[in-house]
């Protein structure tokens, strides 16, 4: 089978066994976090993707204001998933949509009361999942694990760019690289 990574770092003795391991095991890892999330949400009445717009919200609300950018860019997200998203919730009373008062166009996002009662609802069978879901973390292996997967949504980013232009262009070659 040929290599699926050339740089030296990710092979072991020549082989990248290890680095599929290390593939598999984030996407069996993602897989179970995927279905905490569903179930977070279903357990207040909404999809997971909806828990997770609504509890963004909720939190970033606490630094400022929040607004559709704010959680396409936290989320790294579409602008446009984020409005249908909000759009769902608005409808379902658990956020407001208000004109900001600087700039009216921009329109600002806020957890209704009902939302937050949800939330608060929930709270205490999220935070038991969460500290089962991450009991194998101690302070310096959750901050090493934060600051890595940090850093793998930047490299992420990246490679889908260099994917999309691969895919676009395929005389490109396969041994570019966007550094």
């Amino acid at each position: 089978m040929p290599l699926t990574v050339s740089r030296p770092e990710l092979l072991v003795a020549g082989s990248d066994a290890e680095f599929r391991r290390l593939v598999h095991g984030l996407f069996g890892f993602l897989a179970r976090h995927e279905a905490i999330r569903e179930g977070h949400g279903a357990r207040i009445g909404l999809a997971g993707i909806e828990y997770t717009v609504l509890i963004s919200i909720a939190h970033l609300g606490v630094q400022g204001e929040v607004n559709v950018k704010t959680i396409a860019d936290h989320l790294r997200v579409s602008g446009a998933f984020v409005t249908t998203v909000t759009r769902k919730l608005q409808s379902l009373g658990l956020v407001e949509k208000t004109p900001g008062d600087v700039d009216r166009r921009r329109i600002l996002l806020t957890v209704t009361d009902k939302g937050f009662r949800l939330l608060d609802e929930l709270a205490p069978s999220q935070r038991a999942i969460n500290d089962v879901e991450f009991a194998c973390l101690t302070r310096e292996r959750f901050r090493l694990l934060l600051e890595i997967v940090e850093d793998l949504v930047a490299c992420g980013d990246r490679a889908v760019a260099l994917q999309r232009y691969l895919a676009a262009d395929p005389a490109a070659g396969a041994e570019a690289k966007i550094l």
